[in-house]
């Protein structure tokens, strides 16, 4: 019943539905939604169950209807000179008469217009604004992170070098190898933090391109690059790799040691919490909403 009312939705027949001979169509019943010739017009409007319907021009129909959706031309992905009729629930895809029965046999169909409001509403739930924002916020840690390490840098290398002034016959050596490693370990952090600001930009541009494609295709009303462009999202959703997982090892702080009779320790750094630390949170772009 579904198949055949949506066959009848979808396109004006070529012969009347009503004699089925006459190729002269003229007319629309909107009760009925036949579209009917001029002699079966005139039949319709003499049957006293039918006599109260509405009977328009073909003309003032194709009008009325100029500014809906057309989902009459969708090909089948499968089947080639097929169009689709109706929307599979179960599987979230347009399908021809020849799906149906063979691949989607027993599955939940609705309307074409009516799969069309599903997956708007789906493709509005993706929540690409959202992950937007997340990675704006990471960016913005990002950077504070950094400034906050940059501060910690000059703090520590002046207890550094305050130590060296106080032992630096003895420890000249010494201070080279922790200078070197200070600076090593700063130059790790800010290669790692702009790495991941590159990547986050990348992901944020391959976002905002998805969001641009899906606003053109919602605003286009333009039914097949609508279904074309869910089923393009469908596939990013599940291989795309947009998430995020930062840690970076922050600067030690410097602690001097004790300087004893003919021997002495210089210092050494210890790492905060005597442990890598995790930067961030882990953020998965593909929570669930």
């Amino acid at each position: 019943m579904a198949l055949s009312k949506s066959l009848m939705k979808s396109q004006i027949p070529v012969t009347c539905q009503m004699c089925e001979e006459s190729n002269e169509i003229k007319w629309k019943c909107l009760q009925c939604e036949f579209f009917l010739c001029t002699k079966c017009r005139r039949l319709h409007e003499k049957v006293k169950s039918t006599d109260q319907h509405t009977i328009i021009d073909l003309a003032t129909y194709q009008l009325q209807n100029k500014d809906k959706l057309d989902f009459s031309k969708i090909p089948c992905k499968i089947h080639n000179g097929k169009n689709c009729c109706l929307f599979c629930q179960s599987c979230e895809e347009v399908v021809c008469p020849l799906c149906i029965s063979k691949i989607h046999n027993g599955h939940k169909m609705i309307e074409l217009d009516e799969g069309y409001d599903f997956i708007t509403n789906a493709m509005k739930n993706l929540r690409i604004e959202d992950k937007l924002k997340q990675h704006l916020k990471i960016l913005v840690e990002q950077g504070n992170v950094k400034d906050s390490e940059d501060k910690k840098y000059d703090s520590e290398k002046m207890k550094i070098m305050n130590r060296d002034t106080i032992l630096k016959d003895e420890v000249l050596e010494n201070t080279r190898k922790l200078l070197e490693e200070l600076n090593e370990r700063r130059k790790n952090i800010a290669t790692s933090v702009n790495e991941e600001k590159n990547r986050l930009k990348e992901i944020n541009r391959d976002l905002e391109k998805r969001e641009k494609d899906i606003s053109k295709a919602l605003n286009s009303k333009n039914a097949i690059q609508v279904f074309n462009i869910f089923s393009v999202e469908k596939i990013l959703e599940q291989t795309s790799t947009d998430h995020v997982d930062t840690k970076i090892k922050k600067l030690p702080i410097f602690v001097p040691g004790e300087q004893v009779i003919h021997d002495f320790v210089f210092g050494s750094f210890v790492d905060v919490d005597q442990c890598e630390t995790e930067l961030y949170s882990r953020v998965n772009v593909h929570e669930s909403s």
